[in-house]
């Protein structure tokens, strides 16, 4: 049985369409760009290149230094996640288990509230940093880009009250502590919200610009926003080409891990609403 159209419904898809190709022109510009010479772009800057030219995505990858720059991105990128998904973990269990008492219900909106602070602290944080030696250091950007739990801690918490306490409970009868409970029964139920966290927490740490520009001064540090910014434009131009270039090369891991994992998204976004 075909389904009737009805106005609202077609006004929906076409909203819906609308929304989708204002999404696709950024992508659109970027690729067209990246094939065009500087003076193509200048004169055609909307239509297709004249030819597919891949000389742009040679001087981006040798100029910019770029497989320098994915390695300290990858490294940061990677670390900072696995240690947020650990802290994520433990957090969101702990609080969960007390989520029933006051200082339970007092604790998790002490976390959440984080959320509605704005980042005012870079004065401090980079102060911090100096005196600990973790100014100009990979090591300084992993630990900072695993402290923003908060967000992870609202997606897992929510997965978690969905989880039958009967579950911890055969789990305790069987002998279990409280870590082996935490890692061995509830983190293979939580999967799909920490894959989720994972993705976000990766795409964000991928994509960080100020923090590096304003903690790493060693060119070997560089990450790759750093090395794209830096190398193809300054306070009078911009090397739309060859800096577009470099923006497809380097979205290829981000492409790759959303892709692998998109499909935990709306179960963990669900079980985190139902929570």
């Amino acid at each position: 049985m075909k389904k009737k159209l009805t106005v609202g419904g077609v006004i929906g898809n076409l909203l819906v369409g609308a929304y989708t190709l204002v999404l696709l022109l950024p992508f659109y510009f970027v690729i067209i760009t990246a094939f065009k010479s500087e003076p193509e772009r200048v004169v055609n800057p909307v239509g297709m290149p004249a030819s597919f030219n891949m000389d742009n995505f040679v001087t981006a990858w040798n100029d910019g230094h770029l497989l320098n720059a994915l390695k300290n991105s990858l490294i940061i990128s990677v670390c900072s996640t696995a240690l947020l998904l650990l802290l994520v973990i433990v957090v969101s269990y702990c609080l969960n288990r007390i989520r029933n008492t006051r200082i339970g219900v007092l604790l998790y909106m002490l976390v959440l509230s984080a959320m509605f602070i704005p980042g005012v602290g870079t004065v401090v944080t980079l102060t911090l940093r100096r005196s600990l030696g973790l100014y100009n250091s990979l090591l300084g950007e992993i630990l900072c880009g695993s402290l923003g739990i908060t967000m992870g801690v609202f997606l897992v918490s929510g997965f978690l009250r969905t989880i039958p306490r009967e579950l911890e409970e055969a789990a305790m009868l069987d002998g279990a502590n409280d870590w082996q409970i935490c890692f061995r029964v509830i983190v293979p139920v939580i999967r799909p919200s920490l894959v989720t966290v994972g993705i976000l927490a990766f795409t964000g740490s991928w994509n960080n610009a100020l923090g590096p520009m304003l903690t790493l001064r060693d060119q070997d540090l560089y990450t790759v926003p750093m090395t794209l910014l830096l190398n193809f434009s300054n306070e009078t131009s911009v090397k739309y080409t060859v800096l577009f270039a470099g923006v497809l090369m380097t979205a290829v891991p981000v492409i790759i891990v959303y892709c692998v994992c998109q499909k935990y998204f709306v179960s963990a976004l669900a079980g985190s609403v139902k929570g």
